[in-house]
């Protein structure tokens, strides 16, 4: 589990975003590229890590340069194929009623770190509430333990 994980494009985001957990998010970028640990992510990052720049006022130009920058060392872009749509579907339907259902968008990130055995790390915590019991996943706070 230690030579990859699957990162939030919110946490990802926390790079540009001046946020109060902003400096937990450069952290542990910067312990992943020490250590050349292999950040994978759903196809869909890329997208939604621009539509955050965006509302947010800054250049995507910029934004999509530094997802190329971070993809031509330790990000990979992966295609969901049927084992994740699989998993996919059982991580939406791990919630309640009462609390809410994970999301599709979110499910695809956690259901990638099923199917690579790693952590996913997120910055989200409805999500980690909603799917803790599945595994797999860590929020940005706690990302100490996993390096």
């Amino acid at each position: 589990m230690k030579n990859k994980i699957v990162l939030d494009s919110c946490v990802f985001s926390k790079l540009f975003l001046k946020e109060h957990d902003s400096h937990q998010a450069n952290a542990l970028i910067n312990a992943l590229i020490k250590n050349k640990t292999q950040i994978l992510v759903p196809s869909l990052f890329k997208y939604e890590v621009l539509a955050t720049a965006t509302v947010a006022n800054y250049s995507v130009e910029d934004i999509y340069k530094l997802i190329i920058g971070f993809q031509k060392s330790i990000l990979q872009t992966i295609e969901l194929d049927d084992i994740s749509l699989k998993l996919i579907d059982d991580i939406c339907k791990a919630g309640h009623e009462k609390s809410g259902f994970p999301s599709f968008y979110d499910a695809s990130y956690h259901a990638l770190s099923i199917q690579y055995n790693c952590y996913f790390v997120t910055a989200d915590k409805r999500h980690f509430t909603k799917t803790q019991q599945l595994g797999h996943i860590l929020l940005l706070s706690d990302w100490e333990k996993i390096l």
